[in-house]
């Protein structure tokens, strides 16, 4: 039987929501998967303080097709566009190179 000092615990992400142009993110994709909800791609990141993960958007997912687990990224909103049903935010997303 395990001891209770052998154990770390688990804690949950914290959700960013990419509400101001000009905030980013960064760390090791750890997880790629679907929103349930919107149907978009829902990314988890690591780095050395945290877990965070995110919703994806159309033009993010696509951008997001290159990136592979393990991967380092940053993820940084950098405009809004208008669109004829209202506002589409516009990100980049850079990996680093081995």
């Amino acid at each position: 039987m395990a001891k209770e000092n052998e154990y770390e615990e688990v804690e949950s992400a914290n959700f960013v929501q990419f509400t101001d142009i000009g905030q980013e993110v960064e760390g090791e994709l750890i997880e790629k998967g679907k929103s349930e909800r919107y149907g978009f791609g829902m990314y988890t990141l690591r780095n050395d303080d945290e877990q965070v993960r995110f919703h994806g958007s159309e033009q993010l997912d696509d951008l997001m097709l290159g990136v592979e687990l393990g991967d380092s990224v940053k993820v940084k909103f950098v405009d809004k566009e208008k669109m004829p049903r209202g506002e589409m935010k516009v990100f980049k997303v850079l990996r680093k190179r081995a």
